[in-house]
């Protein structure tokens, strides 16, 4: 074989295992993050969850220039995570801190800066840097005058296990004309409930909403039902309704079903957003007035609403009897009763109502109390002193379950999801995950 020859083979051969240690050295790179972020996820003690971001334009921001807010539920008190996001149009990038602020029991807003239209955002939080798409912007709905007079949206919330057709189909007869589109917040809904509610009429929309529970890995076929969770699983689909329509819509009208009324926890007929929430309120949102609903009796034959209503301080003649929509001053603002009657028809299986009875009619003794609070101590993780477990399997039962696709941060003990996708994924065997 010609000198030649043999240098190229060797050389060729030289490059193979080259090429070779590169990958092998690439895939231990990505072992090793691998089992490095398996054990950050283990160690995790506390979680939060940035639910949604919706990006307000020059128009709809507090601010002249553009923002994202970020929707995030969170299990600790006076949560606060250093985190920036970057954003970009193409040709100009903008970087700013993420400004948290408490809204809620264990609800939080984040507000950024970012440039006009971005294409993508960067998050990033120490050594964790991650690419989001960014939020659609806000529009106007698209009003068919020949059935609705304005423009009023209207969001139901928390669907949990939930196959009381008969309740949510007699609330939809009575506000469908009113209104020109109509959310239903859900985490877990029977699949003969969610279809009727998808065929009811072109402007109802279920929207997939998870409770903000933590799971271990495998645990799929058990709900440790929180009284804390199940809460702020509505105030946060509520509150993600206010943010995505207050500033598009001149009616807004919030509705907590109720649908799990605890014993642990004091019953309160009055449903209000917080003050730091609709002090959001700008001048360049179109609301002008924002009425609430909390269910405080169901019984066979009716359904009684509590309403509270605020109005815009320029927009007092749609209804004297309102509060202030910017400062609300609640205990003063009045309230009455709605009665729907129950003019719909379903066939309400109860397959989970034993057990969702039994959760919530559960109510710890003061020695129980004192146990749990001295365990959840030791383990630094705020818990609630009433969680329920409920098996899920059932036979040749169809359920549609809520799904979050999230991407993963870690600081420290905490664990931050940050959802870009919800879905509903159909089950056969009962509602679980």
């Amino acid at each position: 074989m010609p000198r030649q020859s043999r240098t190229r083979n060797r050389f060729i051969i030289a490059f193979i295992i080259m090429m070779c240690m590169a990958s092998l050295y690439i895939l231990l790179l990505k072992i090793r993050k691998m089992n490095h972020l398996s054990e950050l996820e283990e160690n995790s003690r506390h979680f939060a969850i940035i639910n949604d971001i919706v990006y307000y334009n020059s128009t709809y921001s507090a601010s002249e220039k553009p923002t994202f807010m970020f929707l995030i539920t969170s299990q600790i008190a006076n949560f606060y995570l250093p985190m920036t996001c970057s954003s970009i149009d193409g040709y100009t990038e903008t970087t700013s801190q993420i400004a948290i602020q408490q809204v809620g029991e264990s609800l939080l807003v984040g507000i950024c800066t970012v440039v006009e239209d971005p294409l993508y955002v960067t998050l990033k939080l120490d050594d964790f840097s991650m690419q989001i798409d960014a939020p659609t912007p806000l529009e106007p709905l698209s009003i068919r005058k020949s059935v609705v007079k304005e423009d009023h949206v209207i969001c139901m919330s928390h669907l949990i296990l939930y196959e009381d057709g008969t309740t949510v189909l007699s609330l939809l007869k009575h506000f469908k004309n009113s209104a020109a589109k109509i959310m239903i917040y859900a985490a877990s809904v029977s699949d003969s409930l969610y279809k009727a509610l998808e065929e009811y009429s072109d402007n109802v929309e279920v929207v997939p909403w998870m409770l903000p529970e933590t799971k271990k890995r495998g645990d799929f076929d058990k709900l440790k039902l929180d009284p804390n969770y199940s809460r702020a699983g509505t105030d946060g689909s509520l509150t993600h309704c206010f943010l995505r329509y207050a500033p598009v819509v001149r009616k807004l009208t919030l509705i907590d079903l109720a649908t799990l009324k605890f014993n642990s926890i004091p019953f309160n007929p009055d449903y209000t957003l917080s003050k730091e929430v609709t002090s959001l309120v700008t001048a360049g949102w179109k609301l002008k007035k924002l009425t609430n609903y909390r269910v405080t009796m169901n019984s066979q034959n009716d359904v009684v609403l509590n309403e509270k209503c605020f109005v815009h301080q320029d927009a007092q003649d749609l209804d004297k009897e309102c509060g202030d929509l910017q400062s609300p001053n609640i205990e003063n603002t009045p309230s009455r009763s709605i009665y729907i009657p129950k003019v719909v028809q379903f066939d309400n299986l109860s397959i989970y109502e034993d057990a969702l009875g039994r959760c919530t009619s559960y109510k710890s003794t003061i020695e129980d109390r004192q146990k749990l609070m001295k365990f959840e101590f030791e383990l630094e993780n705020r818990v609630s002193s009433e969680v329920c477990e409920i098996e899920l399997m059932r036979d040749d039962f169809k359920c549609r379950v809520a799904m979050d696709y999230s991407k993963k941060m870690f600081r420290r003990r905490t664990r931050l999801l940050i959802t870009h996708k919800r879905a509903f994924l159909r089950f056969w065997d009962g509602c679980h995950l």
